[in-house]
């Protein structure tokens, strides 16, 4: 009997008509949300998706039996219906490396050259001039070392780096990171790094893993650079240490609220950049993510 599987992403024509050809015993359907129907929906045995699935949704498929997401780890898209029910639920785990190292990297350049304060001097037509930092002989503080965070010690002790890491299970220490431990060593890590960038799981046991105590161990002269672990810190508490001078500045792509609302202070500070959750964000992500799919 064909199985019915929702494509719910924007695939490439030649790609879907390769998953077409292969699958032929499968029916694909490409429908947008708000053009599928009842009937449709009662098929559907399987989804690949990109964004969260509404509760609405999950709740008339009934025969839905397996959800698979672009998204190496999959806690977001656990919803209540999700859970409530024996879905298998699959990520595209370890193929992200490149993408966020490479966006790390380009944040950890772009403090160190001061090039926002170069960009805002322009707009004003302001001659100024700056002093910029060598990353060379700095400290790298990599909060998860998975597969992103691999690949940014990596690349960082290229560039002449000192790295340091934690990871939340003991393992051995990758040649590329000068010190590796388990989460115990978070707060020495936060003390002598000159970047810390949190490459953290969005699973409760990350909340609220970087309070006072911890951003206040942080030299005053470091950023934060968080790429993943949007619960990771409070946002009151962030915008206090960042007005306050407890941290020179900070990169955020990651939030607790998506998109990050209008009225957030963080929105106004001076020493804060802001992206739209773009780091793991990639214009050649299908030849990574659809061998996964396949599989």
């Amino acid at each position: 009997m064909s199985k019915t599987i929702w494509l719910r992403v924007k695939l490439p024509e030649k790609d879907l008509s390769l998953l077409r050809s292969d699958f032929s015993s499968c029916e694909l359907m490409t429908e947008p949300d708000d053009a599928i129907g009842t009937e449709q929906l009662q098929r559907i045995e399987g989804v690949f998706t990109e964004e969260v699935l509404p509760e609405s949704l999950v709740q008339q498929m009934p025969r839905l039996k397996w959800l698979h997401v672009t998204r190496g780890g999959v806690n977001a898209y656990l919803t209540p219906s999700v859970k409530a029910r024996p879905i298998q639920v699959t990520g595209s785990k370890g193929i992200h490396g490149t993408v966020f190292s490479e966006f790390a990297l380009a944040c950890i350049l772009m403090l160190a050259k001061q090039l926002p304060d170069c960009i805002a001097a322009q707009r004003e037509k302001r001659w100024q001039k700056l002093a910029p930092i060598e990353i060379e002989g700095k400290t790298l503080g990599i909060v998860g070392l998975g597969t992103a965070g691999s690949a940014l010690a990596r690349k960082a002790k290229t560039l002449g780096m000192r790295v340091l890491a934690t990871k939340r299970t003991s393992t051995i220490k990758p040649e590329f990171v000068d010190q590796l431990a388990t989460p115990e060593f978070l707060p020495q890590l936060l003390a002598e790094s000159d970047f810390v960038v949190l490459l953290l799981a969005s699973v409760p046991s990350t909340f609220n893993i970087i309070g006072e105590n911890e951003l206040r161990r942080m030299k005053p002269t470091a950023y934060l650079i968080n790429l993943t672990g949007g619960r990771s810190i409070e946002e009151t508490l962030l915008v206090r240490a960042l007005n306050e001078g407890w941290i020179a500045g900070a990169v955020l792509d990651a939030f607790a609220r998506q998109p990050l609302p209008t009225d957030s202070e963080l929105w106004s500070l001076r020493n804060v950049i802001i992206t739209p959750r773009i780091a793991g964000i990639t214009s050649e992500k299908w030849p990574a993510l659809l061998p996964i799919f396949r599989e």
